[in-house]
């Protein structure tokens, strides 16, 4: 078996010894209360899909999704190829490159719920990827499999059941996780007690107050409040919504 990640001097998270704690990204949310929230506490973040990614904020760090859970049924896991758009992930991709505030990372076209095809797509889309890639691992694959393809940053998806039962797996072998699909406040002590660097979820912003308030209460503990200035973002500039980039 190859050395792990965490074998190579990355053994202990960082995050458990002061430095910088986990994050929420609720996908594309960007709202006043979600930039008051990431300002004051430094604790939430971005996960954009294609064609819904905007900004970018400083106080934001923001990473990307390729927009394959649009064309999942998840009660069945079932993929339907005709409902992603490779164009729409390609001009995303574009868009970032163009940005001054780079991703985090950018998740790798997959195929959720199949690990063969996942690794498949792995190899067909990875050269696309000119940030730090990572790789949405899904039912079926092991750690020796993922290892082989030499992400930067495991995204734990798949069916929820197999997320659940092997997230601990994934932490104990990368020293970059992020976990996808994840909307209830109770999960996230779990999560950042066990390592992970990150996680999303788009029921944070979806109308149920409890879910926003236990995300406020999470965030609010541990804060690491941040001081970018306001004022380059406070003059707005006519767009043509065609324009992909300002130059």
């Amino acid at each position: 078996m190859s050395e792990s990640p965490k074998r190579r001097g990355v053994s202990e998270d960082t995050r458990q010894m002061g430095g910088e704690k986990m994050r929420v990204m609720p996908a594309n949310a960007t709202g006043w209360f979600w930039h008051c929230l990431a300002r004051e506490t430094g604790r939430i973040g971005h996960l954009f899909s294609p064609e819904a990614q905007r900004g970018p904020w400083p106080w934001f760090p923001y990473a990307l999704d390729n927009g394959a859970f649009a064309a999942w049924d998840m009660a069945n896991n079932v993929w339907d190829e005709g409902k992603w758009s490779l164009g729409a992930w390609r001009r995303m991709i574009f868009w970032a490159q163009s940005q001054q505030q780079k991703p985090l990372w950018a998740i790798v076209p997959d195929w959720i719920g199949d690990g063969q095809k996942t690794i498949e797509r792995w190899h067909q889309f990875k050269d696309e990827v000119p940030f730090a890639k990572a790789l949405a691992v899904q039912d079926g694959m092991t750690v020796e499999d993922a290892l082989a393809l030499n992400p930067d940053v495991i995204c734990v998806g798949g069916t929820t059941e197999w997320k659940w039962a092997t997230v601990e797996m994934w932490v104990k072998a990368f020293p970059r996780v992020h976990v996808l699909r994840v909307n209830s406040p109770s999960k996230l002590s779990y999560l950042e007690s066990i390592g992970v660097e990150s996680c999303d979820g788009t029921g944070w912003n979806r109308g149920n107050k409890d879910q926003t308030i236990g995300l406020e209460i999470w965030a609010r503990t541990m804060p690491q409040p941040r001081v970018d200035l306001l004022t380059p973002f406070t003059c707005k500039q006519q767009r043509d919504k065609k324009q992909m980039i300002f130059a």
